[in-house]
């Protein structure tokens, strides 16, 4: 069996939409449960839960609320009432293709090696698509694509939050994710993906890519504001210094050292917008890169 599970946080809107993809998927309903945690949540989680429950009673479904906030401490209550082999880690603003689960049950069956899964991530505008948008920055509205083709992981890359899914035993070996890192209320603070990632590679486990296990990541007009991005930015800054300041060793001059290449990097995109007069899009890579280095050099 897979457990689906969902921890979510002051995001009704999107809840059934969400449920709603669950329960319309092609693997039999015998083969998955679906688990809600609910992060303390301050609006009417428990309601839609409960209403979901109700109409859908062919569902194996579970609701727990989880009263320390921060999105690390969700998915760890997710992996502590699991009842399945596997289990894939579900954002409550996103929505599945249908044969989701089937994919990715399908996977782990014949790949008895592999501990971890990750698959494509697409975007789902809500409104319009900014001037900014562009590959480079499509990731910090959640879009993630390795391609058609089927293959390992590098160790430098791992599957991203909204499509990562594990053999559950994995997180005895390796721990759950770690409760200092990542997304608390209306924090944007991250890294915790990524260091549960870095834990399972120095166990020299097998993470595997597929591409045809689809997740839609609804971006609405908000996500797409210079503020959101000012603000995801300097998150993504703060969790990895703090991540890598937990890691010691090497880890904090191997990061700057990254930080300098990807200022090089943005330079030259920069440029490169610039030539084809796409201004907008040069500039907010400049801008996120700033950002991001800011959260770096933030003080605790």
């Amino acid at each position: 069996m897979i457990t689906a599970t969902i921890s979510t946080y002051n995001r009704e809107h999107y809840l059934p939409q969400v449920l709603d993809s669950l329960k319309r998927q092609t693997l039999s309903k015998e083969l998955f449960e679906v688990v809600l945690v609910n992060n303390n949540s301050p609006g009417n989680t428990e309601e839609i839960s409960a209403q979901f429950a109700q109409d859908n009673p062919d569902i194996k479904y579970s609701y727990f609320l989880e009263t320390n906030q921060g999105l690390s401490y969700g998915r760890n209550r997710g992996i502590k009432e699991a009842k399945g082999k596997y289990i894939t880690f579900i954002d409550d603003d996103a929505f599945l293709a249908e044969d989701y689960l089937e994919k990715i049950y399908d996977c782990f069956e014949k790949n008895k090696d592999c501990v971890a899964i990750g698959s494509k991530i697409h975007l789902h505008y809500e409104s319009v698509i900014p001037a900014w948008e562009n590959k480079f920055l499509n990731s910090l509205l959640g879009y993630f694509d390795m391609g058609d083709v089927a293959k390992p992981f590098p160790k430098s890359d791992y599957p991203r939050g909204s499509n990562m899914s594990f053999k559950t035993s994995v997180f005895e070996k390796v721990g759950g994710f770690n409760v200092e890192l990542g997304r608390k209320g209306n924090n944007l603070a991250g890294s915790e993906e990524k260091d549960m990632f870095q834990k399972i590679y120095k166990n020299n486990l097998e993470v595997l890519y597929i591409p045809d296990a689809m997740v839609y990541h609804c971006v609405p007009v908000e996500r797409t504001t210079t503020e959101f991005i000012k603000k995801q930015a300097l998150g993504t800054g703060i969790g990895e210094i703090q991540r890598v300041r937990d890691e010691g060793g090497g880890a904090l001059f191997k990061r700057w050292m990254i930080e300098f290449f990807k200022w090089g990097a943005s330079i030259i995109l920069f440029f490169g917008y610039c030539f084809v007069f796409q201004f907008p899009r040069g500039i907010m890579i400049l801008r996120f890169r700033f950002w991001v280095t800011q959260g770096l050099l933030k003080k605790e």
